[in-house]
């Protein structure tokens, strides 16, 4: 995000050259102070305020009229959301990757020139600068990569200071400089005054709002600057705004405190001052908090900054952590919610009082809370036996000390009673949300802990009608489905099946709730959830009518079949726990398809199988082996082509530019597998995949797969920031930009995402970290190969409902 205050300076002040002025009045020494205050309002809704004090010098000059001059940043600050810093007060600051950007620059002066030809070029000592600064902390590579990518650009912001005067300096002088019309309202001895209106234009995003400035006369630096900008597309919606203010400062602001920021840095995930390959040392952790604790020890930024160095590795640094984690009071924590739920995760049943203060911290990230209770919390109602002797051995084995083994078996014992007595506290509270948190889970609870035949009738009873709170944030339907477990192994057949077809009924009505999924889209992973959940229950009723129904049976298991996540945008990390608790499958379509293939029905496993590419599109190979296996003679390649493919999502038709203006088409790929890369220059991992893409795009070219195409599509970003990264690296895939709804047409949900389209127009989404070469190449060669010898293709009609 923090690019775009950058990039959007590009769009509002003009396009490429940065053309100012002679600047033949310049002196050596000659030096201002500025303060630049600029608020971004993106999109997702985020705003961004940044002030900046900023100190410009002339530092020589030349004969032809040319200056070298030195863009010096003297302080900052920065307000945005989950981030509040200043550079002059030392007390907030945090080790936060966020803040590196700006406080790492601080008094290393960018050296760039202004030409006779007024231009002004890119500061020459950026990416040196950008190194030295990245290796004083030993950044990461891709944090590196962020500084070294991103500082060149900071001349971007030298026309905010040195913006056009032109040759003649008389009221109702005009000219344009895209995107603005700009026209003199004042000429005067000292000072002359400008005023710009957007140009009149027919894109897809335009430029609105206002442009107005002041230069001196003799020199042509900016004396104060307002620019208010928004770009507006066609139908009217503001898709991002940008105010700047530049006013001279005469103050020298306060120095900040590099050494303290420098500590704070290298004691953050972002870089490797206290790691060997990559994993901390716990001697060099050891060291350095030898030698910073008696200067820093007391201050609290740096106890929370402890805790990300103790974090993880080996045993003996866990141990570290959570005795450093004991000494940070909860209320410090406020904000840093894996802290907050790794203390208490370690507090919950030492003291009632100190877990619910925790836990109220921890609400205000709701998700946080109730990944708390539903993954971890809820693994400690239930009665286990321990043994102590075998969890000794292993972890001894693992390095954990005597001491420390001692506190997890007395943890053990004492986990069971303190979760009851947490959990009576939360049912206690009056909070609505809280509640609705962990009402089903009480009553599994309550089933869990008695033999009771009326009590368990009554346990299913209270279920009710769970509501869309507890349905979601209350997992009501995986507690009906443990209870229902319950309930059939106390021999209580008819109340289990009563409260499994209640639980399939409470469901289907969840995922058929389209009022509140589209009031509460930031749930969207929960009804991805109870999807599942909804599949589990297919197959428990599956499970239930097999002994009398065998027909029923097949149904219920097609429906598990088909609810189980059939593209990877269905998978979410929560179901990994649903089937913990459930012992459940992650699908039930091979399942579904080797019950249809023990009744003969080879055609319609087919089908399944098939369709179950969508989620895991590496299973080609195996397809193809069951196809060959049940039919021999038929042609599994004209099957793929002629059957599989049209089960497929069309693939949305687009109209794109290229890194060069000229219009790029879906359909100019037609008869090729096209690979769409859809990234941008500010993600990290869409950075680390370019070369193998790029890889891939030299074999094209040099003809080993002339079937296939590439096209990496950049996103919340301007075109002209991807191509010059992608000519900087000397990239040759071929790169289109986008409109801002392809991105909505083909439901990219992260970066970097690859969908691959047929030669036909079909469309299929590949999981992150897929081998998306080889599928590629799997998948076309299938297309393409004909097959010697084969019977005609076996006719299988994929939409066909089960």
């Amino acid at each position: 995000m923090q690019k775009y205050l950058l990039l959007l300076v590009y769009l509002t002040l003009g396009g490429g050259s940065l053309t100012t002025f002679a600047q033949s009045g310049f002196k050596k020494n000659d030096s201002w102070r500025y303060q630049m205050t600029t608020r971004d309002s993106l999109p997702g809704g985020h705003v961004i305020h940044t002030t900046k004090t900023v100190r410009l010098t002339i530092t020589a000059t030349e004969p032809d009229g040319s200056a070298t001059a030195a863009y010096e940043l003297e302080s900052v600050a920065v307000q945005r959301p989950g981030l509040d810093f200043n550079s002059e007060k030392p007390d907030e600051y945090t080790g936060d990757w966020r803040m590196l950007e700006s406080m790492l620059l601080l008094h290393r002066p960018l050296v760039f020139k202004i030409f006779p030809n007024d231009s002004i070029g890119a500061p020459v000592n950026a990416a040196a600068n950008a190194e030295a600064a990245a290796a004083s902390v030993a950044l990461m590579d891709n944090m590196k990569g962020t500084l070294i990518y991103t500082w060149p650009f900071m001349h971007s912001e030298l026309k905010c200071f040195f913006p056009r005067k032109p040759a003649r300096l008389a009221v109702n002088e005009e000219w344009s400089e895209h995107p603005w019309n700009f026209r003199i309202t004042g000429a005067g001895k000292e000072l002359v005054t400008v005023s710009g209106l957007p140009e009149e234009s027919k894109d897809s995003i335009r430029v609105a709002g206002t442009f107005s400035y002041s230069l001196f006369r003799n020199k042509g630096n900016v004396q104060a600057l307002e620019l208010q900008s928004r770009q507006v597309r066609q139908d009217g919606i503001i898709v991002a705004v940008k105010d700047v203010t530049v006013r001279p400062s005469a103050v020298k602001p306060l120095p900040a405190d590099t050494a303290w920021f420098n500590t704070l840095v290298r004691m953050s995930n972002s870089s490797n001052w206290l790691k060997v390959n990559r994993t901390p040392d716990s001697a060099k952790v050891m060291q350095f908090l030898a030698e910073n604790a008696p200067e820093y020890g007391d201050r609290p930024a740096f106890k929370l900054a402890k805790l990300d160095i103790f974090g993880y590795g080996s045993e003996y640094m866990y141990e570290q952590y959570r005795n450093a984690l004991k000494d940070v009071p909860a209320a410090a924590l406020e904000g840093s919610y894996s802290h907050l739920f790794n203390k208490l995760q370690n507090e919950y049943y030492r003291n009632v009082d100190s877990a619910m203060v925790l836990i109220k911290l921890l609400s205000v990230n709701q998700q946080s809370l109730n990944s708390w209770l539903d993954q971890s919390f809820a693994q400690y109602l239930p009665q286990r036996d321990f043994d102590t002797a075998d969890a000794g051995r292993e972890f001894r084995s693992r390095g954990v000390s005597e001491a420390r083994i001692a506190e997890i078996f007395e943890e053990s014992r004492k986990a069971p009673t303190g979760a009851q007595l947490l959990l009576n506290r939360l049912l206690a509270e009056k909070d609505s949300v809280l509640q609705a948190s962990v009402r089903p889970m009480s009553l599994w609870n309550k089933a869990m802990h008695t033999t009771d035949t009326a009590i368990l009738k009554s346990v299913a009873a209270n279920f009710g009608n769970p509501g869309a709170a507890e349905m979601t944030l209350g997992k009501a339907a995986r507690y009906e489905l443990l209870v229902q477990d319950i309930l059939r192994k106390a021999n209580m057949p008819v109340v289990a099946d009563a409260l499994l077809d209640k639980a399939l009924n409470d469901l289907k009505v969840n995922q058929a709730d389209t009022a509140f999924w589209t009031a509460h889209p930031e749930l969207k992973e929960k009804k991805a959830a109870n999807k599942y959940l909804l599949s589990h229950a297919y197959y428990l009723k599956y499970e239930t009518a097999k002994p009398n129904d065998k027909k029923a049976a097949l149904s219920y298991l097609s429906m598990a079949a088909a609810t189980s996540p059939r593209v990877n945008a269905d998978k979410v990390y929560e179901s990994f726990y649903d089937r913990e608790f459930l012992h459940a499958e992650e699908s039930y379509s091979t399942r579904f398809a080797k019950e249809l293939e023990d009744l003969g029905q080879p055609e319609e496993a087919m089908k399944v199988l098939s369709r179950q590419l969508a989620v895991q599109p590496d299973m080609l190979d195996s397809t193809r082996a069951f196809f060959n296996a049940h039919f021999p003679g038929k042609s599994f390649n004209d099957y793929f082509r002629d059957v599989l493919l049209k089960d497929w999502e069309d693939a949305p038709d687009f109209t794109l530019k290229g890194m060069n203006n000229e219009d790029i088409h879906l359909t100019d790929y037609r008869g090729k597998w096209l690979l769409l890369d859809f990234w941008g220059t500010w993600c990290a991992p869409c950075r680390e995949d370019l070369p193998h893409l790029n890889k891939l795009a030299v074999e094209i070219n040099e003809g080993k797969h002339p079937q296939n195409a590439v096209l990496a599509i950049s996103c919340h970003e301007l075109l002209e920031t991807a191509r010059d990264f992608i000519t900087a690296n000397k990239y040759i895939f071929p790169a289109a930009h986008s409109d801002t709804e392809i991105e909505k047409l083909y439901k990219i949900r992260g970066y970097p995402t690859k969908v691959l389209v047929s030669p036909d127009g079909k469309m299929l989404d590949l999981q992150f970290g897929a081998d998306y070469a080889a599928i590629l190449q799997t998948y076309s060669n299938t297309y393409f190969s004909n097959e010697k010898g084969q019977q005609p293709p076996l006719k299988i009609d994929n939409k066909k409902k089960d």
